[in-house]
């Protein structure tokens, strides 16, 4: 009994002192600063199956821009006429009021099937077929 009770005594002992020098950092480690590490990035090269050069003008250049801000002509504010929205909602409609109970809430269910009533064939030429090639 005393062999275990002085084998757990030197365990806490040691784990003790090591709790008490671990704080003891040393004084002359350098700062570390992020902006010296150097990241390798890697070049992808990505291979679209057909040359872009084929469907570009040939005098295209794309570090020349072609479009001048300046010729953008902006509306001013007074000329845009304000329309009332307002006549559009219904009576007492408040959009920021809180549903009142559970059924208040609509939601879309996703297993909800919606069947459209249209014929489409009477738009369409005769003979059409989607999948034929020309």
């Amino acid at each position: 009994m005393s062999y275990k009770r002085l084998s757990l005594s030197v365990a806490l002992g040691l784990a003790v002192c090591q709790g008490v020098f671990a704080n003891n950092t040393p004084k002359n480690v350098e700062d570390f600063d992020i902006n010296t590490i150097e990241y390798i990035e890697e070049e992808v090269e990505i291979d679209l199956g057909f040359n872009t050069a084929d469907y570009l003008p040939e005098s295209f250049d794309p570090n020349t821009f072609y479009f001048n801000v300046n010729s953008v002509i902006y509306v001013e504010d007074s000329l845009i006429e304000e329309e009332d929205f307002t006549k559009y909602l219904p009576s007492g409609f408040d959009a920021y009021s809180y549903a009142k109970d559970v059924q208040s809430i609509n939601y879309i269910d996703t297993n909800d099937t919606i069947k459209v009533e249209l014929d489409t064939n009477i738009f369409l030429p005769a003979n059409f077929n989607a999948f034929a090639v020309n």
